[in-house]
């Protein structure tokens, strides 16, 4: 299915394409303090953002992953990207997100995730969801458990072909088929 857009009270949430590689450079994919906190190392260059941009076009209609970039409705700023994408050893799709630091702490990135995680539940039938977060970085466990997330375990995060552990927290989101 082809990812579709979202709309929260204060964003848009579209899926990215290479045009968007400068944007995503400036604001966020080259600055050291977003990358800390991520799987993927700090953008050198707007090439290093246009190759990453490229594997999300070729992965627009997959049904493994979800992908979106963060729009800001009054300025048309594009913020910050979040997704879904399929954990295959664990069976369920894994919630992340990273945001321009400009904007952290506003409650965007809480606002995002509520979004996509109604498109999980709805859409894509989902039950549960996964979700990690650098022990290092516990504003995003603050996001993580407002959108119903619970704590399961700490855990390790293996980056960059093997090159770089990221020691993280775990938490699972369960789904009432009630809701």
């Amino acid at each position: 299915m082809k990812t579709p857009i979202l709309e929260t009270q204060r964003l848009l949430l579209r899926p990215m394409t290479v045009q968007d590689a400068e944007k995503a450079f400036a604001n966020w994919t080259h600055d050291p303090d977003v990358a800390k906190f991520m799987c993927w190392k700090m953008h050198q260059n707007v090439e290093d953002t246009r190759q990453w941009l490229l594997s999300e076009e070729a992965a627009l209609y997959s049904d493994y992953i979800y992908h979106w970039g963060f729009v800001l409705k009054e300025t048309g700023e594009l913020i910050g990207s979040a997704g879904l994408s399929f954990r295959e050893e664990k069976g369920i799709y894994e919630l992340a997100y990273n945001l321009m630091k400009k904007y952290w702490n506003k409650g965007l990135a809480t606002e995002a995730s509520q979004a996509i995680i109604e498109f999980g539940k709805t859409t894509l039938h989902q039950t549960a969801f996964f979700g990690c977060h650098v022990k290092d970085n516990p504003a995003s466990g603050t996001v993580l458990t407002k959108v119903g997330f619970h704590y399961e375990h700490d855990g390790e995060y293996y980056c960059d072909n093997q090159e770089r552990n990221l020691e993280t927290r775990e938490y699972i989101l369960k789904v009432d088929n009630n809701d």
